[in-house]
């Protein structure tokens, strides 16, 4: 998982640098910055490799867990709000229940299966902006309630 540690600083401030724009385009934001960081390609055989361990390991699946938790969320409250956050914060901000969060991140985080890993059509070849047209208003009303 160094992959993770390595990456995790990027990552985070990639998606709270998403937040700063208008909330009516948070979904938006939010999926171009993670489809810009999967389809790099020197950035996607790590977050394959991290995918893997935390979809194997209880110890990949931990740390994927911790570095949600400790740096994403708190890189998310400090593009909103200036200060450091967890999810139950986050929620709070966007004033939607902390479930809402998580239920957001799982349709990312699908995606990517799909694209990357099974590599399952029309997902697979689907352009960036067709997923981000498709996903992002479950997405925007999963965020803003």
């Amino acid at each position: 998982m160094t992959a993770l540690s390595s990456l995790g600083a990027g990552l985070a401030q990639a998606s709270a640098e998403s937040l700063s724009g208008p909330r009516e385009q948070l979904a938006e934001s939010l999926l171009r910055s993670a489809l810009t960081r999967w389809e790099d390609p020197e950035v996607r055989p790590k977050l394959l490799a991290t995918l893997a361990a935390a979809t194997t390991t209880q110890e990949g699946a931990e740390q994927l867990r911790d570095f949600l938790y400790s740096q994403l969320f708190a890189q998310v409250g400090i593009a909103l709000e200036d200060k450091p956050m967890d999810i139950e914060q986050v929620a709070e901000t966007l004033d939607v229940p902390a479930i809402n969060i998580n239920a957001a991140a799982a349709q990312v985080w699908g995606v990517v299966l799909y694209r990357y890993v099974l590599k399952m059509e029309p997902i697979a070849s689907a352009s960036g902006e067709e997923l981000i047209a498709l996903l992002s208003p479950t997405i925007q009303r999963y965020l803003l309630g």
